[in-house]
């Protein structure tokens, strides 16, 4: 290496003392010259270990830099540390940035992780911790944690999803079970209503919904025992009552909520919406319940009640069939005797018997409609306390014999226990027309028909004389509503037997009898109580009297007057009950086939309901129609029955009272015109009509 090269490398020289020769031993090696002459020389230690990135005093004397820092050895050495920099490489910079950028992506990730897991730990204890406080639901919450289901499977079950997140700690855990406890513990304590349904905190609103169901629903059908119901309703006991059954009949009592006049599409918006969250809770909580016991049936048959009425037919009479099945294979009843008659005989022969009339098909009843007894284990004479006109909270606290509020017996029971009797008869209807026990014979019907005015006959009297009665109640006026539609359905069908035309007038003038009856007891019931609060199987009762008096008396001038009455009938029920509006359209078609003259402003009538087609038609009536399926029910009658039935349907009429309508100009004051085989009277009772829909 040259002197210069050599020289090249160190900074300038000045003399040194001897101190510094001292303080500096290492930086000068003693060794032989390789020179000539062998002499050693000095040379430049190098550092143990060399960095690329030297300081800036090593760079420019071009020495090799340890990369110590603060100061790197040489400087320090060389006493001037304080000089001693360092200028960042470029492209180790470049890579260290990048590395560091990365490392720090990476830990944000790894932080947001964390934090929605956190949140998601959070959400899931306030829902559950809110579902405890508002909800009701504690015991249920408390039995899935024992039971070792996770937070976010209870979380879904409240109607709250959550994705998936890990499990509490053990001592949140057990934080969270102790006020599971604590809050059940209150609930049942407190009695509280919301303990059986997850819908709604409001209590009440849910108290209003059982009371809108036992004034409205219950006393005509009679699906359990009021007494029994409410004592477990009102204990948080699961006897008589089930979380199910609740949601249930709050479903059916949303048909009874009407809106102020104030935002009514919001506010019908929001009920539809409150009845379809009632629905599927109930239906949720029916999927893991025994299906043999008696709530759950219960809870069928007020399923069926609130489909129908929504216009899903359909499935209302899964649900029906479902009851009837589930009560027909049932050995045993964990309730009283008493509830379970009440239950079998509201649920087997009311409904089922009135439905299967509806819709023309043979109904399936677990008892024995020649040989039970109705309500045999039931007191019917027990006092049930005055009926009360409720339809808003608060209704219930008003004494009776104020402000006009009725001063009668609810006699719901008794009510029950006669519209028993009628399905009963009903049922047998069915039977005979299906052809259960081979051809219809006159004599079979007459003794059907023999049944139907027995039955009138030996009404209780409580239960008598509705017609003009403004206090009659609404349960009591529907009752001989259902039995006038039951007759004209069961005269209908012989009208299709042409072969003797001299009895055809008697039985049109039968049928138009009934029908106009039953067109007045429905004005009475409207007149005192409205369409917007009634049972939605008089909504088909409605359509079949005003179709049959339309059909067979057409030329009579209350026709058009009927048809007017029938289509705001339905109207009124529409915003309660949706079945309304493809109820309406089927009438509306069925007038246009008989040729009649209607309303001037019948599409204002009809409103929106005329969009309404065959698929809303089936999955209203479960048939495209309303109407009795006669060519499939004259095969199965006797062609020479016609003669014999008249007869002995006449010789009936003289032993029982008359059936004609009466005209009353007010309650008591009657006049009876009886009509055997002329047109005697029905000037009167089209009078009487036409007065009734006029005002």
């Amino acid at each position: 290496m040259s002197s210069n090269s050599t020289s090249s490398n160190f900074p300038d020289l000045r003399p040194s003392t001897s101190a510094e020769a001292e303080a500096e031993p290492d930086l000068i090696e003693t060794r032989p010259r390789a020179l000539s002459g062998g002499a050693a020389s000095r040379r430049r230690k190098v550092p143990d270990s060399v960095t690329p990135n030297a300081c800036t005093n090593c760079k420019r004397a071009r020495a090799k830099c340890d990369g110590a820092k603060p100061a790197c050895k040489r400087c320090t050495m060389r006493r001037i540390p304080q000089d001693c920099h360092y200028e960042p490489h470029a492209k180790t910079a470049k890579e260290q940035m990048v590395r560091e950028i990365q490392r720090l992506q990476r830990r944000n990730e790894s932080l947001e992780e964390e934090k929605d897991d956190l949140g998601k730990k959070n959400d899931r204890i306030e829902q559950i911790m809110l579902s405890l406080k508002e909800d009701g639901h504690g015991t249920e919450i408390i039995n899935r944690l024992k039971q070792g289901e996770t937070h976010q499977a209870i979380a879904e079950w409240l109607r709250r999803p959550l994705t998936a997140v890990t499990n509490l700690s053990s001592i949140s855990e057990h934080q969270l079970s102790e006020a599971i406890e604590g809050y059940h513990r209150g609930l049942m304590e407190k009695h509280d209503p919301r303990f059986w349904t997850n819908v709604t905190m409001d209590v009440d609103l849910i108290e209003h919904l059982i009371a809108l169901y036992l004034t409205w629903i219950h006393p005509v059908h009679m699906l359990f025992d009021e007494r029994h119901f409410l004592a477990s309703f009102k204990s948080c006991s699961d006897m008589y009552c089930s979380t199910s059954l609740v949601n249930a009949i709050c479903a059916m009592s949303c048909h009874l909520l009407h809106p102020d006049s104030n935002n009514l599409s919001e506010t019908r918006a929001a009920i539809i919406s409150l009845r379809d969250q009632f629905l599927e809770e109930a239906r949720e909580e029916m999927r893991d319940v025994d299906r043999q016991k008696m709530t759950a049936i219960q809870t069928y048959a007020v399923l069926f009640l609130a489909e129908m009425g929504s216009g899903k037919s359909l499935l209302a009479t899964v649900h029906l069939r479902a009851a009837t099945e589930s009560l027909t294979n049932k050995d045993r009843t964990e309730q009283s005797r008493e509830s379970h008659e009440v239950a079998s005989w509201g649920k087997m022969i009311d409904i089922s018997s009135a439905w299967s009339a509806i819709i023309y098909q043979k109904p399936v009843a677990p008892i024995s409609t020649t040989q039970a007894n109705v309500f045999r284990d039931i007191l019917l004479s027990r006092p049930d306390g005055p009926w009360c006109h409720y339809r808003r909270p608060g209704d219930d606290k008003v004494e009776p014999g104020v402000d006009g509020v009725s001063t009668r017996p609810r006699n719901a029971q008794l009510t029950a226990a006669e519209t028993a009797k009628l399905h009963r008869i009903v049922h047998k209807t069915i039977l005979v027309y299906c052809g259960h026990g081979g051809k219809v014979t006159g004599q079979g019907l007459s003794r059907v028909y023999s049944l139907y005015r027995r039955w009138k006959e030996d009404l209780p009297q409580a239960l008598r004389d509705v017609e003009g009665d403004r206090a009659a109640l609404p349960h009591t006026i529907f009752l001989h509503i259902q039995y006038h539609t039951a007759l004209v359905n069961f005269f209908l069908p012989l009208l299709g037997l042409e072969q003797f035309p001299n009895t055809q007038d008697y039985l049109r003038n039968i049928i138009i009898q009934h029908a106009q009856q039953g067109i007045v007891l429905l004005s009475q019931y409207r007149d005192i109580y409205s369409c917007a609060y009634i049972s939605p199987l008089q909504l088909f009762c409605t359509i079949h009297l005003c179709d049959a008096l339309v059909r067979h008396d057409a030329q009579d001038p209350s026709t058009t007057d009927i048809i007017r009455f029938c289509l705001e009938s339905l109207q009124g029920a529409k915003h309660g009950y949706p079945v309304a509006g493809p109820l309406q359209q089927m009438f509306r078609l069925a007038m246009g086939e008989y040729n009649v003259s209607v309303p001037d402003d019948l599409e204002q009538l009809i409103g929106d309901s005329s969009r309404y087609g065959p698929e809303d038609f089936l999955d209203a009536c479960t048939r495209i129609s309303y109407q009795q399926p006669i060519n499939q029910i004259l095969p199965n009658l006797d062609s020479a029955l016609t003669q014999d039935f008249v007869r002995d349907c006449q010789q009936i009429d003289q032993q029982c009272l008359p059936e004609s309508p009466v005209s009353r100009d007010s309650r008591g004051s009657q006049s009876s015109d009886v009509t055997t085989g002329s047109n005697k009277g029905k000037g009167k009772d089209s009078m009487k009509i036409d007065s009734l829909l006029n005002t």
